[in-house]
């Protein structure tokens, strides 16, 4: 290997100012923006080309993590089949093959809710194939799926792809019947599209050019997509557009929400058809035909986070426009008779259902009202659209200090509410018997007995025997520090499917049955006892007592109390100091929680201790934690990092010289403020993918998602004071000349949330600082997304490079 292939790229200095508020800064490096320029595609190539290079010499270490990882999964694998109306619909994986392929199986008994048995290789008696995504990826460098939505009736398939990295997804629609792949098809639609529960209609939604959900459409299937109808538009840029299927497929129902704030509009399905009718009735065939989509007037109104920045300067067309142009008049939605269930003026962060009590059709609101941890309330159906001190809430689960009301989703029998207490996810039941006395004492001739919204009502509470049944029932395990989260809730399944993992325990499947209260082997919440579906299989003689799970708890500079969780070998010998890996989020009240990851056990099986940090930012410990890590506290997050660091510097197990960090997308911009605030703290450090430019995103709401980011970070554009905070720990702008530790940021050269850009000009910076800038490595994938490569092979290989990087940087690398 030559000197001259050793050598770093050095990045042209070609100063651009950007002034807010008084202040200038001069950027030497916003030149690589220019995603499609020569200069820019030979610079990343340099790039790529040098960290090869200076890493040669780990290729053996990468392969054998590579073949680790390898070598523990069950490659010919499947998942546990999952009951949609007639059939068992199931996912397998073969050897040798990067995705999934998709099947299902007739229900032979519509009476028995045990799975078949499925296994690898062998298939099973009227199986068929919907859809081969192995198939599929062959003529694409990148491939991942968005949605995947079977009718109800099962007779037809609609999903979508993104052959590209930029997540703009193209929709396809098969016939299952026939197994005939249809005409029609969606390009540039975003993550949300669904089949209607009559298998006519595809509804979907579509970005605006900063990559915000706003339009919502619906296609009618074996019509020209530039007939679709657009249903609404949310004109907001700080709101994103959701649509999706109530849970008993009655309603159709929009989100416009942002981190703080929510508004629902929901509309019966039954009222759609009966538009559909009247429009038929006054139009002439003729007029149909020459007004493309019938899209009449109307009115305007879902992770991952991690900055959702990144822009991508390759936008399509809207999907109604075949020839990408401009339309010459803005279309507008059609008019529909939408009920919105909270106004956004009212600055509730909310979740609905339309559910039918008693007789009484009301809603289910999961909400912030007077509850910053969340609370789950019932509402009468003719009090949406008032304002909040106007509208009557009934609690089903009341607010907590020390809970955290995270999802309530409801089935044909019980409410399975989603969540979280002493850090942990949890799945409680409740039966729907117990609302039932809740309706029956609501107002619900058009007044309001207690007006105001704040106090939930305990009118129509009845008995303390339904007392009892509205705490519902929790499922149970061993381990403290688990993970428990619904995996499926249909509502008209007679159990709930639940996972369950731990730091150690692989991922298991439980069916949950459900029933009337006390029938059968039921309980008094109508409750079974789990059965166990499915333990992810982890080869190579892996056996959960070999390692084990602490949790210890730092002291921020404030006072307050970090959580950490500690993963290792058990024979680790606690008198040897060991090295760590520190890992952590930290935004978006995002919570790290406990899983099990495979790959992990290269770096625990080399005596290295991996660290999570839960720090101020996520959500591990309610919505406190949270805002006290967002905006204006944004700081506390990193400053919680380095005391947690501190803390495990100071155990007389950890080595104190061999800490290394690691963070991706918004866990990457707390990696290079980190390495800002204390680099001497740490032996190297990884940011992937790592938003490390925030304040320049944040100051240019024409990029994809950044006026959505401005809930979680402030806006710097109208704000000289979140300017000057957030001038204050964005890492670009405060690399200093400092002893930093090695350190390597990958990037994606399409990623649509964090743009390759951050992390390319931050290691231009970092080289002109450093006291050893050819120990700065930046890594491009130029062919991914925001989560890098596509396909499980690319991607073990992505994380083989990256754990033998941290691995030489720890002095494990054998």
């Amino acid at each position: 290997m030559t000197s001259e292939q050793q050598t770093f790229p050095v990045a042209p200095r070609s100063p651009v100012k950007r002034t807010f508020h008084g202040h200038t800064f001069c950027d030497p490096y916003e030149w690589l923006r220019e995603k499609d320029s020569p200069e820019v595609r030979a610079h990343l190539d340099g790039e790529n080309a040098y960290a090869e290079a200076v890493t040669a010499d780990l290729a053996p270490l990468r392969e054998r993590i590579y073949t680790e990882i390898k070598d523990r999964t069950q490659e010919t694998d499947l998942s546990v089949p999952s009951r949609h109306g007639d059939w068992w619909y199931f996912a397998r994986t073969v050897e040798g093959g990067a995705h999934q392929v998709f099947c299902r199986v007739p229900a032979a008994d519509p009476a028995d809710w045990t799975p078949p048995a499925v296994e690898p290789g062998t298939p099973l008696d009227g199986e068929q194939t919907l859809l081969d995504a192995n198939a599929a990826a062959q003529e694409h460098d990148f491939y991942a799926l968005g949605a995947f939505s079977v009718a109800e009736d099962g007779s037809r398939l609609a999903w979508s792809e993104d052959t590209a990295g930029d997540e703009r997804f193209t929709v396809h629609v098969k016939d299952l019947t026939t197994g005939a792949l249809l005409a029609d098809r969606i390009p540039q639609t975003s993550y949300g599209a669904f089949l209607t529960p009559d298998a006519s209609q595809v509804v979907y939604t579509v970005v605006d050019e900063s990559w915000r959900p706003y339009r919502v459409y619906r296609h009618v299937i074996g019509t020209d997509v530039s007939a679709d109808q657009l249903l609404f538009q949310e004109d907001d840029p700080g709101l994103w557009l959701g649509a999706e299927l109530s849970a008993d497929k009655q309603w159709l129902m929009l989100s416009s929400s942002c981190s703080e704030y929510s508004e629902y509009s929901v509309l019966r399905l039954s009222e759609l058809s009966a538009a559909d009718a009247a429009a038929r009735g006054s139009h002439t065939p003729e007029h149909d035909a020459a007004a493309p989509g019938s899209r009449g007037p109307s009115s305007g109104a879902a992770p991952s986070p991690a900055h959702q920045d990144a822009p991508d300067e390759r936008m399509g067309a809207d999907p109604g426009r075949s020839d990408g142009t401009e339309e010459a008049h803005p279309e507008a939605p059609v008019d529909l008779p939408w009920r919105v269930v909270l106004s956004r003026e009212e600055r509730v962060l909310y979740e609905v259902e339309p559910l039918t009590v008693a007789g009484t059709d009301v809603l289910l609101l999961s909400h912030d009202a007077h509850a910053p941890n969340g609370r789950v309330s019932l509402m009468p159906m003719e009090h949406a659209g008032r304002g909040l001190t106007e509208v009557e809430l009934v609690d089903v689960v009341p607010a907590s200090d020390t809970v955290r009301v995270e999802s309530a989703i409801p089935t044909a029998t019980h409410l399975v509410v989603a969540l979280r207490e002493d850090t942990t996810p949890r799945v409680r039941l409740i039966p729907r018997t117990a609302l039932e006395p809740l309706v029956t004492g609501m107002a619900h001739d058009g007044t309001d007995a207690r007006a105001g919204g704040a106090a939930p009502s305990s009118a129509g509470t009845g008995t303390a025997a339904n007392a009892g049944l509205l705490t519902g029932t929790q499922a149970a395990f061993d381990e403290d520090l688990s993970s428990t989260g619904v995996l499926s809730a249909e509502y008209e399944n007679s159990v709930v499917r639940v996972s369950y993992t731990s730091f150690v325990t692989p991922p298991r499947v439980y069916d949950i049955p459900t029933g009337e209260p006390g029938a059968g082997a039921l309980d008094a919440f109508g409750v079974g006892e789990p059965a166990l579906r499915r333990e992810a299989t982890v080869l190579g003689g892996y056996r959960s007592e070999d390692y084990t799970v602490e949790r210890d708890w730092a002291v921020a500079e404030d006072g307050t109390r970090i959580p950490v969780s500690m993963i290792r070998r058990a024979d680790l010998d606690p008198a040897v100091p060991a090295p760590v890996l520190q890992y952590a989020y930290g935004s978006y009240e995002i919570s790290t929680d406990p899983a099990f990851s495979i790959s992990r056990l290269s770096l625990l099986d080399r005596g290295v201790i991996w660290a999570v940090a839960h720090v101020r930012g996520g959500g591990e410990l309610g919505r406190a934690w949270y805002e006290d890590g967002k905006k204006n506290t944004k700081t506390n997050t990193f400053t919680d990092f380095v005391a947690v660091t501190r803390h495990l510097a100071a155990r007389q197990d950890v080595d104190a010289r061999r800490i290394a960090l690691m963070g991706g997308s918004a866990g990457g911009l707390l990696a290079g403020a980190v390495l800002n605030l204390a680099p001497e703290l740490y032996c190297g450090g990884l940011a992937a993918v790592p938003f490390v430019d925030a304040l320049t995103s944040m100051l240019m709401p024409e990029l994809p998602l950044t006026a959505l980011e401005w809930e979680e970070w402030g806006n710097p554009v109208e704000s000289a004071e979140v300017y000057e905070y957030m001038r204050s720990y964005s890492p670009y702008e405060n690399v200093r000349d400092a002893n930093y530790p090695p350190i390597l940021a990958v990037t994606s050269l399409n990623d649509t949330r964090v743009l390759y850009v951050e992390p390319a000009k931050w290691v231009a910076e970092l080289r002109t600082k450093v006291a050893h800038p050819e120990t700065v490595l930046l890594r491009c994938e130029m062919a991914g997304g925001h989560g890098g490569a596509s396909g499980r092979y690319a991607q073990w290989r992505d994380t083989a490079w990256e754990y033998a990087w941290l691995m030489r940087c720890l002095g494990v690398a054998d």
